[in-house]
């Protein structure tokens, strides 16, 4: 069977046990029945503890024991692969991808995507009509202001309610300069994932399927592009983020730029470490279209245990208090989260999430999802962040990048799924 590429960046995670800690799972999906006594969960990155304080609340509710794997992100995927081979799966995962050697194992979370009112646009059915994920949590897009430089320049910007399009955003940032010294105007992540974003900003569906089979971007992208284009100036962004990889989150966090096109990830490490000006989210330019793009992980069950455990996990309950220590975006409709830090840019998330069309902001991640429940493997990463690089650095003109990106993306995305 063919095996699952990765496409995402690793960050490195110490590995720990609560309780007893087996080789990696709980035995193999027929040694653990619901009534089982004792499960696995396998995981990466677990912030603030939030999944380790919820198997500690499932063995205090249920009496059933929980053995925790957390692993690096970047060996993840290849431990629960191995673990496939050795007949020795854990119950229930949290993964990045489906991986086709253990495909085969998972339960159906149909009855509990249901019953839990899980998001619709980040469920996709498997061949055979299944639901075999459930997204964990979503990451999204959003905007930070360095509100310190534009009080300090009298610059206004919109309340959650409000909007503001690209041009008035870019004259605003231009105002703080002028007003304040600042280095930059705004900083934006090099990533693919971002761009998206801003592409559907301006009214671009984004990367989808043609009639002939073929995929590829539709003419608002182009004019979202020229935009960026024209922006990446050394002047409103450094060509520096883009062209060579420096840090935007450093640049931002230099007190030296007024805003931050990046996401909501970013909350946790803001609140302790900037100190020296002030910082919120705010709405994000609409040219003319309020959007964001969603990232997520997914859990799966590999065991009727982990089905019985993510029935659980799900419940309004405890998903609202996983989701309030561990500071993630619910992937759950109904569920208001109450964080202890900046809550009201979190509020804004979810709802900048709520007002996006909902088939464009799971686009990118759907369409993996799909792939991978069909067998495919996908290549490490897109093209559209290196072509995107490419003509910033006039290397090439708009048209070439435009159709460079359309053909690398048929591709990307019909690759021969036999190996």
């Amino acid at each position: 069977m063919p095996r699952l590429i990765r496409r995402f960046l690793a960050a490195g995670v110490a590995v720990v046990s609560i309780f007893a800690l087996t080789a990696c799972g709980g035995g193999s999906k027929g040694d653990s029945g619901a009534d089982a006594k004792e499960i696995t969960l396998t995981y990466s990155d677990d912030q603030n503890n939030a999944y380790k304080t919820m198997a500690q609340k499932y063995t205090k509710d249920t009496g059933v024991k929980v053995n925790i794997m957390e692993v690096p992100y970047a060996d993840l995927s290849t431990k629960i692969a191995n673990a496939a081979k050795a007949n020795d799966l854990p119950d229930v995962a949290r993964v990045p991808q489906i991986n086709p050697v253990w495909a085969d194992q998972l339960e159906d979370l149909t009855s509990l995507a249901d019953s839990h009112n899980a998001m619709k646009s980040l469920l996709r059915k498997s061949p055979d009509g299944k639901i075999l994920t459930i997204a964990s949590d979503l990451t999204a897009v959003g905007l930070f202001l360095n509100t310190s430089l534009f009080d300090k320049a009298g610059v206004s910007y919109p309340d959650p309610d409000g909007s503001w399009t690209w041009e008035e955003f870019i004259d605003a940032l231009k105002k703080v300069q002028e007003a304040t010294g600042a280095k930059y105007g705004m900083v934006m992540d090099a990533s693919s994932h971002r761009e998206r974003s801003f592409l559907y900003q301006f009214g671009s569906k984004g990367v989808r399927k043609h009639a002939d089979g073929s995929w590829g971007l539709d003419d608002k992208a182009k004019t979202a592009l020229e935009f960026l284009k024209s922006i990446d100036d050394d002047k409103i962004m450094p060509k520096s983020v883009w062209a060579s990889n420096e840090d935007p989150s450093a640049l931002f966090k230099s007190g030296q730029v007024a805003a931050y096109y990046s996401g909501n990830w970013q909350i946790a490490d803001f609140n302790t470490s900037i100190t020296s000006f002030s910082w919120k989210s705010v709405i994000m330019p609409a040219s003319p279209t309020k959007a964001t793009n969603v990232g997520t992980n997914y859990m799966v069950a590999l065991s009727p245990a982990g089905k019985k455990f993510l029935d659980w996990f799900y419940s309004k309950k405890n998903y609202t208090a996983f989701c309030e220590q561990g500071n993630y975006l619910p992937a759950l409709n109904d569920i208001t989260p109450k964080y202890a830090n900046h809550n009201e840019d979190m509020d804004l998330y979810q709802k900048i999430i709520r007002e996006s069309d909902q088939d464009v902001l799971s686009r990118q991640v759907m369409t993996q999802l799909e792939l991978a429940l069909k067998g495919a493997v996908l290549p490490s990463q897109d093209p559209m962040k290196d072509e995107t690089v490419k003509y910033l650095s006039d290397e090439q003109d708009v048209d070439t990048t435009v159709a460079n990106m359309n053909r690398l993306f048929t591709k990307y995305y019909t690759v021969d799924n036999k190996q």
